[in-house]
């Protein structure tokens, strides 16, 4: 993968630019050591297990997820690529990983939380996604890809998102269609008070009481 280093506001800028027409997709992550693993490969005891094994669990997961949260579900009939982007969104553990398509958003994930080291902005060009009204079954699909949910929370809408299934969810996505951009521990404080100036914090991207609760406590406190 290419690095680069994100010292300001103005090296993202130039970084998103030379980008120029190509469809991107992009992941904030706080801790630069991080690799590009989905939630539920990165439990221990998951790790061994056959492929049939794995998906088992993780169908039995998504199950659960769906019995316990019906109450709370949209009207509209909900699938199992739905299911999974909820999951996923609210903390399960699951085969996904979430992007944005807006490099603000995930510059923010990547700086919103106190951390000792540095953080990192995976820039993903791909240009294809997923009909998931012809392939119903997400845990059929084959290879890493992409796809975008329908806007079935306003979380998803609020912070453009969308997602990459790894049919093997314990190993790393690597591409050399990815960058990483780096951004040193001393510039992520900065980078944070710049993107509140642009529109970008925990309550726009979180249109709830929790987001814009967390919101206000970082603006009145010496919270990060």
């Amino acid at each position: 993968m290419k690095t680069r280093k994100i010292e300001s506001f103005a090296q993202l800028h130039e970084a998103v630019e030379q980008l120029e027409d190509n469809v991107v997709i992009f992941r904030g992550v706080k801790d630069v050591d991080y690799e590009l693993v989905p939630k539920v490969g990165r439990y221990k005891q998951f790790r061994d297990l056959t492929a049939e094994k794995m998906e088992k669990e993780e169908r039995t997961i998504l199950r659960l997820f769906n019995e316990r949260s019906w109450a709370t579900l949209p009207e509209a009939k909900t699938t199992n690529w739905e299911l999974l982007a909820l999951a996923q969104h609210h903390g399960a553990p699951t085969r996904l990983l979430d992007w944005s398509r807006n490099p603000l958003v995930a510059t923010y994930f990547a700086v919103e939380e106190p951390h000792d080291g540095d953080s990192v902005v995976y820039a993903f060009t791909h240009n294809t996604f997923i009909n998931t009204d012809k392939n119903l079954d997400p845990f059929l699909w084959g290879s890493v890809s992409k796809f975008i949910p329908k806007h079935i929370t306003p979380r998803i809408t609020a912070q453009v998102g969308l997602f990459t299934i790894h049919p093997d969810p314990r190993k790393p996505l690597e591409s050399k269609d990815i960058e990483r951009w780096v951004i040193p521990n001393d510039s992520r404080h900065e980078l944070k008070g710049t993107l509140y100036r642009y529109g970008v914090h925990r309550a726009s991207l979180f249109p709830d009481l929790d987001g814009l609760a967390k919101h206000i406590t970082w603006l009145r406190t010496d919270e990060h």
